[in-house]
C-alpha cells in the first residue's frame, strides 16, 4: 500500500511540477483575432504551460517581445492570449509565439489601413465547415484547393495581402461541446489561412452555445454588456461589420435594440459606407425553408431600412443551408448571401422543402467560398464574387459561379416607358406588357424590372398585379430568365370589359432603380375564343384519376384529415400528404394532348389559359401551379410562370402562358410546398385550362429605348461576347478547369516542357511534372443561358479555338465541344481540333448551336504516342459567341 501510495505522488508530482520543466506541444497553433490599424490579438493553445510570448517585428529578425495571459481549455490544455499594441497602420509584420519549449515559425500578417487612408479591402466569407463524415476532409480542401489558390495564384498575392479578414457566419463545428471537434475539424485545417488573416466568427446552432467558442475565440467587445461577443461590432477602412447571434436563446429584444442603436450611429459615421452583417440563421432559404426564422426576419428588415434612409448600401452573410444562394431586396440597395458549404453535407434540390423565391438570383447545391472586393476612394463600391470546388459528383476547381457588383454612387437607370397596353381599348388577351428598352447613363446592365397594374392610375397602394423579376434566375442549375425579353411580360388576371392602369420602373445591376414610368390607363374588350376545360376531373370528384406523379396527391371530402371544405362539390385535392405519407413537398400533373391544335399552335401568339382555386390551413403552406410546355418527345420546351396561393381561404388565381411551336402536350402541375407543421395543407379545387381556338391578332410593338436616352446607352441589347472561358492562359494556375486531367499550368521549361505561346504559363494536359497517363482530359463549363432566345432562333455561332503544341511531333493535343441542353443531356460533339506539332500552331473552330442548348463544354484532351511524359500544351484558348 505504501508502494502505491508513493507511486500515485510521483505521478501527481509530475502532472503539478513547473510548465518549464516539461515538454509541452502545440494543441492549436496561432491564429489572429480582432485587428486594428494599431493592434492586434494573437492565439494559440498548447498541452500544457502558462507562458504566453510573441516575438514580433517588421522583419523576420523579429526583435521586440510581448507578453499575455492563458486561460485552462481543456484538461490540462491552456490557450493562450496576447495582444499587440502600438503598431503602424497598413504595415507588415512578422512573428513566433512561444510557451517554454514550445516555439511556432515565423509567419505574418498585415494591420489594418485607417479610414482615412481610403484603402481598398478584400473580405472573405465562408460556413458551415462542420465535418460531414462522408466528406471528413472538405474544409481542409476548401482551403488547401480553394481559398489558398485563388489568393495566391488567381490573384497573385499572399495571403496577408491578398485577405483583410475570414468572416464565418457559424456551425465551424459539428458539435461545439466536443473538444477534438475544434482541434481537428475546425483549426487544423483553417490554420494556413488563420496565421496571417483574423478570423471573426458568429456562432451557429452547432456550436451549441459551448465555453470553447467563447474561449477560443477574442472578439470585439462592444456588444451589449451581458452579452458580450454574441453581437459586436468591427471596422475596416470604409466597411463596419456587424456580428449577430440568432440562436434560439438570443432571439431577444435586447439585441435587436443593440443593433438599432449601431446602425443609427453607423449612419452619421462619414467614414462608412458599407455595412456588412453575418448571422447564421436565414430570414429566407431557398434551400431547406426550415432552416428560416423570423428573429432573422426582424434583422434583415432593420438593414434594409438602414441602407435606404442612410443610402449606405449593405449585405448580410448567412448559413445554416448547405448551399450557396444570393439575392437582393426588392425595394432596397441590400444583398443577402448563404455562404454555404465549406464542408457540411450538401442540401441538395429536391432532398428538402424549398422554394423559388423572386429575391434570390442564384442558389446552387456546392461547395465554396465568398470573396467580396471593396473599393474606397471616391467611388466606392463593392463586388461579391463566388468561388466555387462543385458537389460530390462534379468536382470545380475555383470556378466563379456568381458575381454582383454593387455601387454607392449610383446613377439611376432612364424612366422607362410603357409602349403596351396604350391608351383606349385592348384585346384582353393582348395582355402581353411591354416597356421601352432598358438603357443606363453609366452603362449598367439590367438587373431588374417592377409592373403594377391598379383599377385606377391616381392610387397604386393595392395593385391589383405586382411583380418583380430579376435580369437572372438560376434554379437547379437553369436559368428560368432565359430567353425571356427584359421589358415584357405577361400582365395576369385582366378580364374583359374592365378599366386597369400599368406602370413599370427597371433596375440596373448595381441596384439602383429608376423612376416609375408615367401611368398607362386602358379597358379591356371581348376576350379571343377559348377552348372547352381541357382538364379531366378537375375538382377531385373522380378522386384522384387522371392525374399522376411522385404526389402524394388526395382526393378529400370536407374536414377529412383535419382539412378544409372543398371550394366547389364535394371534394378537393390536397398535394403533399394530409392522411398518410406527409413530405416537405409533392407534385402531381395531368398530361393533355394537343395534337389536335398542332397546326394553329406552330402559326404562334396562341396562348394557355389556367387558373385554380387554392387555399391551405393556416396560411403558411404554399400551393401552386405551373404549366409545362411539351414537344412530341416530351422535352420540356418552356415553363410557365407559377402561380402561388399561401392563404387560409379560397382564392382564385389566374394566368395565360404562350404556348411555343412545337407544343404536342401540356402537363398542368400542383406542387405543395410544407412550410409549418406535419401535413402539407397545399389545397387545389376547380382547376381550368384553355387554350386560344383562334389567333388574337394582337398588334407588333417595335423595341425602342426611352425617348430621352442616347441609343449608346441602350444595354440591354445583347452584343458578341468577349472571351466567355475562365482562366483561358493558364495564368492563375487551374483555376476554372475541372475533370480527371491531369492538368498542370507551367512556366517556361518548367520540368523540361516549353516555353508558353504567351503570357508567363500555359496548359499541360496528361502529365508532365507528375502524374503521367496516356490520356488526360479536362473541361470548363459554360453556362448559355442568357443567349436563349438567339438560339432558338438559330442566330447563333462560337467560335473556339487556341494554340496548341507538342514537345517533338509525337504527342496529340486537342479541343473540343459538348454541347447540352438544359436538363444535361448530351446534345452533340463538335468536331475536334488538333495538330501534332512541335511549334505552337493556331487551331479555330465554329459551330452552329442547336436550339436547345443551354450549356457548352470546352474540353481539352492530350493524348500520349511517345515517352513517359504526356506533352500536350495548350495556351491563349478562346470561346466567344457570334450572331
Amino acid at each position: 500500500m505504501r508502494y502505491a501510495l508513493f507511486a500515485a505522488g510521483v505521478i501527481s508530482a509530475a502532472l503539478f511540477t513547473q510548465p518549464s520543466t516539461m515538454a509541452h506541444s502545440f494543441h492549436v497553433t496561432p491564429y489572429l483575432q480582432t485587428a486594428t490599424p494599431s493592434s492586434i490579438w494573437i492565439s494559440w493553445e498548447t498541452s500544457g504551460g502558462e507562458e504566453s510570448i510573441v516575438h514580433w517585428g517588421t522583419t523576420r529578425n523579429l526583435g521586440q517581445q510581448s507578453t499575455g495571459q492563458s486561460k485552462t481549455g481543456h484538461i490540462l490544455s491552456r490557450i493562450h492570449e496576447v495582444q499587440l499594441i502600438n503598431l503602424t497602420p497598413d504595415t507588415v509584420y512578422f512573428y513566433r509565439v512561444k510557451t517554454h519549449d514550445v516555439m511556432s515559425d515565423i509567419h505574418n500578417f498585415k494591420t489594418p489601413p485607417l479610414a482615412s487612408q481610403e484603402k481598398s479591402a478584400r473580405i472573405l466569407a465562408m460556413s458551415d465547415m462542420q465535418q460531414d463524415s462522408s466528406n471528413p476532409n472538405k474544409f481542409r480542401d476548401v482551403i488547401n484547393t480553394g481559398v489558398i489558390p485563388y489568393v495566391e495564384n488567381t490573384l497573385g498575392v499572399s495571403l496577408h495581402e491578398g485577405l483583410n479578414m475570414t468572416l464565418i457566419p457559424g456551425d465551424l463545428v459539428d458539435n461545439g461541446n466536443h473538444y477534438n471537434s475544434w482541434k481537428n475539424t475546425f483549426f487544423n485545417p483553417i490554420a494556413p489561412l488563420a496565421r496571417h488573416v483574423p478570423t471573426y466568427p458568429a456562432p451557429g446552432n452547432h456550436e451549441n452555445d459551448s465555453r470553447y467558442f467563447f474561449n477560443y475565440f477574442n472578439l470585439p467587445t462592444n456588444g451589449s454588456p451581458n452579452y458580450l461577443e454574441h453581437w459586436w461590432f468591427k471596422d475596416h477602412s470604409n466597411i463596419r461589420v456587424i456580428s449577430l447571434d440568432t440562436n434560439s436563446n438570443y432571439r431577444i429584444d435586447e439585441q435587436l435594440q443593440w443593433l438599432d442603436n449601431v446602425l443609427t450611429q453607423t449612419c452619421s459615421n462619414t467614414d462608412i459606407d458599407f455595412v456588412f452583417a453575418q448571422m447564421h440563421h436565414p430570414h429566407k432559404s431557398e434551400m431547406w425553408l426550415a432552416g428560416e426564422t423570423d428573429y432573422s426576419g426582424k434583422i434583415v428588415a432593420k438593414i434594409e431600412q438602414f441602407s435606404s434612409s442612410c443610402n449606405k448600401p449593405s449585405i448580410h452573410f448567412f448559413g445554416h443551408t448547405h448551399a450557396y444562394s444570393r439575392g437582393t431586396s426588392r425595394d432596397h440597395k441590400h444583398a443577402m448571401v448563404n455562404v454555404a458549404s465549406a464542408g457540411g453535407n450538401l442540401d441538395y434540390f429536391d432532398e428538402y422543402a424549398q422554394t423559388d423565391y423572386t429575391e434570390f438570383a442564384v442558389s446552387q447545391d456546392e461547395y465554396g467560398f465568398v470573396v467580396v472586393d471593396v473599393e474606397a476612394g471616391d467611388d466606392p463600391a463593392f463586388e461579391i464574387k463566388r468561388i466555387s470546388l462543385g458537389d460530390e459528383n462534379t468536382p470545380l476547381n475555383n470556378v466563379i459561379r456568381d458575381t454582383l457588383k454593387v455601387k454607392l454612387n449610383n446613377t439611376a437607370p432612364y424612366t422607362p416607358e410603357v409602349l403596351w397596353p396604350q391608351a383606349g381599348a385592348i384585346n384582353a388577351s393582348c395582355s402581353t406588357a411591354t416597356a421601352t428598352l432598358f438603357a443606363d447613363a453609366d452603362l449598367d446592365l439590367f438587373g431588374a424590372a417592377h409592373w403594377q397594374v391598379s383599377g385606377q392610375c391616381d392610387d397604386f397602394s393595392t395593385p391589383l398585379f405586382d411583380h418583380w423579376y430579376q435580369h437572372k434566375n438560376i434554379w437547379n442549375e437553369q436559368d428560368t430568365q432565359a430567353g425571356k425579353a427584359p421589358n415584357k411580360v405577361a400582365l395576369q388576371g385582366l378580364v374583359k370589359n374592365q378599366q386597369y392602369c400599368v406602370r413599370v420602373r427597371m433596375r440596373d445591376r448595381a441596384l439602383a432603380w429608376s423612376q416609375w414610368s408615367s401611368p398607362i390607363a386602358f379597358t379591356t374588350s371581348s376576350s379571343t375564343q377559348l377552348s372547352d376545360n381541357l382538364l379531366l376531373n378537375p375538382g377531385a370528384e373522380q378522386a384522384v384519376t387522371h392525374w399522376q406523379g411522385t404526389g402524394p396527391i388526395e382526393s378529400l371530402t370536407d374536414g377529412q384529415c383535419d382539412s378544409v371544405s372543398p371550394h366547389d362539390g364535394r371534394h378537393l385535392f390536397a398535394v403533399g400528404g394530409i392522411c398518410n405519407n406527409e413530405q416537405d413537398f409533392g407534385q402531381a400533373f395531368q398530361r393533355i394532348d394537343v395534337h389536335n391544335y398542332a397546326t394553329l399552335i406552330d402559326q404562334g401568339g396562341i396562348k394557355a389559359h389556367y387558373s385554380a382555386f387554392m387555399r391551405n390551413f393556416n396560411g403558411s403552406d404554399t400551393p401552386a401551379i405551373k404549366l409545362e410546355f411539351k414537344d412530341v418527345q416530351l422535352q420540356t420546351l418552356t415553363t410557365s410562370a407559377p402561380l402561388n396561393g399561401a392563404n387560409s381561404s379560397w382564392q382564385a388565381f389566374t394566368g395565360n402562358a404562350l404556348i411555343p411551336p412545337q407544343t404536342r402536350y401540356i402537363d398542368f402541375v400542383l406542387t405543395g410546398t410544407r412550410r409549418n407543421g406535419t401535413d402539407n395543407d397545399s389545397y387545389f379545387d376547380s382547376l381550368n385550362l384553355q387554350i386560344q381556338t383562334e389567333t388574337s391578332n394582337c398588334p407588333t410593338i417595335n423595341n425602342r429605348g426611352p425617348s430621352n436616352a442616347p441609343i449608346e446607352h441602350i444595354t440591354q441589347q445583347i452584343v458578341p461576347s468577349g472571351n466567355l472561358l475562365q482562366n483561358p492562359s493558364a495564368e492563375t494556375g487551374i483555376d476554372g478547369w475541372s475533370g480527371a486531367g491531369p492538368i498542370e499550368s507551367l512556366k517556361a521549361d518548367q520540368c523540361d516542357s516549353v516555353v508558353p505561346f504567351q503570357g508567363e504559363q500555359f496548359f499541360a494536359i496528361g502529365g508532365v511534372c507528375q502524374g503521367e497517363t496516356a490520356q488526360g482530359s479536362v473541361y470548363q463549363r459554360v453556362d448559355l443561358q442568357s443567349y436563349s432566345s438567339q438560339i432558338t432562333h438559330g442566330a447563333i455561332q462560337l467560335n473556339f479555338g487556341g494554340m496548341l503544341r507538342n514537345y517533338s511531333g509525337k504527342d496529340t493535343p486537342s479541343i473540343q465541344l459538348s454541347l447540352f441542353n438544359h436538363a444535361g443531356e448530351l446534345i452533340e460533339h463538335s468536331p475536334a481540333l488538333t495538330t501534332q506539332s512541335a511549334q505552337w500552331q493556331s487551331a479555330t473552330g465554329q459551330i452552329t448551336l442547336p436550339i436547345d442548348t443551354a450549356f457548352v463544354d470546352f474540353v481539352l484532351t492530350g493524348k500520349r504516342n511517345h515517352g513517359s511524359d504526356n506533352d500536350s500544351y495548350f495556351d491563349a484558348l478562346y470561346l466567344t459567341i457570334q450572331q
